[in-house]
């Protein structure tokens, strides 16, 4: 996997990623992976399989207007797309991933891997490194510069997570 982290600084949004990409057996790629994007009216930040964060890019979807109608507009394109292997009432089977998405109103969500959409009301991290991740921005909470704390806490799930690595991107929004 990777990780993704997310702060709300404010009203200002920054989304930081790891370069990284791994299979599902631990075997690391040596690829470009662009974790952040821009489509529409929102910055995504995605981690898990890079086919779907490849689907969400502006050449291949067009996000609504409206974050609540976010979660759905995504499971249809990817059910489009054929990368739902299975989909009922209760369940869904498909390539997994995690968003955290900054919208241009000074918001933070996070979209989960059954589409629950959340707002992140200060910060938050996805993926294998999260755990680490989250730990570093608690203890930085107190610190101002977004940026930095980001980076510490990409480079602290980098230190213990082996899907996690450089280079790092780091976006504001």
């Amino acid at each position: 996997m990777s990780t993704v982290v997310g702060i709300n600084n404010g009203g200002e949004i920054w989304l930081g990623s790891d370069g990284m990409a791994t299979t599902a057996e631990g075997e690391r790629r040596n690829v470009i992976c662009n974790k952040i994007f821009e489509n529409g009216d929102y910055l995504f930040g995605f981690v898990g399989s890079v086919r779907i964060g490849q689907l969400l890019t502006p050449h291949h979807f067009e996000p609504p207007s409206d974050i609540r109608d976010l979660p759905d507009e995504i499971l249809m394109h990817l059910k489009e797309r054929d990368c739902v292997a299975y989909s009922s009432e209760t369940s869904v089977s498909l390539l997994e991933s995690n968003m955290l998405i900054a919208t241009s109103s000074g918001k933070l969500y996070e979209i989960l891997s059954d589409f629950q959409l959340n707002e992140v009301v200060k910060y938050t991290a996805i993926g294998s490194g999260s755990y680490f991740a989250c730990g570093s921005l608690h203890t930085t909470r107190n610190q101002k510069n977004a940026d930095k704390r980001i980076m510490k806490a990409l480079h602290a799930a980098s230190e213990f997570d082996t899907s996690t690595g450089p280079p790092y991107t780091v976006q504001k929004y």
